[in-house]
């Protein structure tokens, strides 16, 4: 299997607001950990998955070590078995779960599994939600969960709706089962989920006896991973004068590049953060995040400045709009910067119908791929406005991570889908600016 990267976990003393400290002295993160309560190891690529997707709440204690099985390497947890999809190096398809709920739903009979018919679809809503891919609902505490704890790409879409099965409230998933544990109300765990790689590891005949540790592995501790950080990501629209909110005057621009070379900050883009907080690949002692929306016209000249000074920034393009031309945002791509997507028409998403998302979503990063040649892997929300139904979308157009409109400076795993960023406004003095950044 392919070993990533170590994640560097030191957070030293904060500087101006907390950097990372990647210095080589800087204590790094292992890429394959030990569990003694199942005598197995996990290592990259499904360390990185396993946490990113919860970790023993989750998907549970290891039960194999990585094996080949179906003409793919995979391994067996609790409540998943991990593929490695290696065509798919760098996006969150290159771990998958197995369908096992597909899997062990397999031959039931309940009418819960019926899809519901043509002409009786319920509406959507804040505490129901419709999939026409399997004609089932989501609903209340599971459609709460579903959302806070992997959405789509970690457990599916339903595949049934909510019934009684062996005296208890469950409802069944392409990857997961959900049960509903009434005596836990209050805790984390009035939802759990079934056991289902353990239940896959024993009908596929797998050996799950404990092995020995490798030599030099660690055993597993949260405390061996730091995937935070605090870090200024700055939101950028029109250039030129007068002065406005969103318009930032081109001499004040050069201005705050200045400064932010002179106090020692390296521009970086979201891929290399998002390897960061994936565990793998390091950053500057001083990261900060360009980012401009829209893709307005005046936005070229701004990314002339950038060259001058060889810095990058990430673009992200409204491809229905007025805009840069498209040979303008190759050339940009080109350059090196980053190009993200920006929906077609700048709507506000949580309004939108399902065909509607999905088109504002998918259509303009297929587009920006055709233009640039290279994956268009990020999302900025319009207006900052998401929702669990927005943020599944995102994940099944293909998109690796997605950023908000505000939100401070601290980035973390948990924020994957909404990562914060730092309005930068026209009105804004020097210092001003520089307070933000700090």
């Amino acid at each position: 299997m392919r070993v990533l990267g170590a994640l560097l976990c030191a957070l030293l003393g904060l500087f101006a607001g907390g950097v990372p400290d990647n210095s080589p002295s800087a204590a790094a993160a292992p890429s394959e950990v030990y569990f003694p309560v199942t005598g197995h190891h996990v290592g990259e690529p499904f360390l990185s998955a396993w946490r990113a997707r919860g970790g023993i709440p989750i998907i549970g204690y290891p039960l194999s070590e990585p094996i080949e099985r179906d003409g793919m390497t995979v391994q067996y947890f609790e409540r998943a078995r991990f593929e490695w999809h290696p065509e798919s190096a760098g996006s969150i398809w290159e771990v998958q779960g197995t369908l096992l709920g597909r899997w062990i739903a397999g031959g039931k009979t309940d009418p819960a599994f019926a899809p519901i018919p043509e002409g009786q679809t319920p509406p959507t809503n804040a505490d129901n939600w419709f999939f026409p891919e399997t004609r089932h609902n989501l609903s209340h505490g599971f459609k709460d969960y579903w959302e806070a704890n992997g959405g789509l790409a970690g457990f599916g879409y339903p595949i049934s709706e909510e019934f009684t099965e062996d005296g208890r409230t469950v409802q069944y998933f392409e990857r997961a089962r959900f049960e509903w544990h009434p005596e836990n109300a209050g805790t984390p765990y009035v939802v759990l989920l079934g056991r289902l790689g353990a239940d896959r590891a024993a009908a596929d005949g797998v050996d799950t006896s404990p092995v020995t540790r490798r030599a030099g592995v660690p055993d597993y501790d949260p405390s061996l991973f730091s995937r935070s950080l605090s870090l200024p990501v700055l939101m950028y629209h029109r250039f030129g004068d007068p002065a406005d909110r969103y318009q930032v005057p081109y001499w004040a621009f050069a201005q705050q590049l200045d400064w932010l070379l002179a106090n020692g900050y390296t521009t970086v883009t979201l891929g290399q953060v998002y390897d960061y907080l994936a565990g793998y690949g390091t950053l500057p002692a001083k990261p900060v995040v360009l980012t401009f929306d829209d893709g307005f016209s005046s936005q070229w000249a701004a990314a002339a400045m950038l060259d001058e000074r060889g810095m990058k920034g990430v673009f992200f393009i409204t491809t229905g709009q007025p805009r840069m031309e498209d040979w303008q945002i190759k050339a940009l791509s080109d350059q090196g910067h980053e190009i993200g997507a920006h929906t077609i028409s700048h709507t506000v998403l949580t309004y939108l119908s399902d065909d509607r998302l999905w088109a504002e979503l998918s259509v303009p990063k297929a587009h920006l791929e055709a233009v640039t040649g290279r994956p268009v892997e990020f999302l900025a929300y319009t207006y900052g406005e998401y929702d669990g139904r927005v943020i599944a979308t995102t994940q099944a157009a293909g998109y690796r991570g997605a950023v908000a409109a505000w939100g401070g400076k601290e980035w973390t795993p948990e924020k994957w889908w909404f990562e914060p960023r730092i309005e930068i406004s026209g009105y804004l003095s020097l210092g001003e600016f520089a307070a933000y950044v700090r």
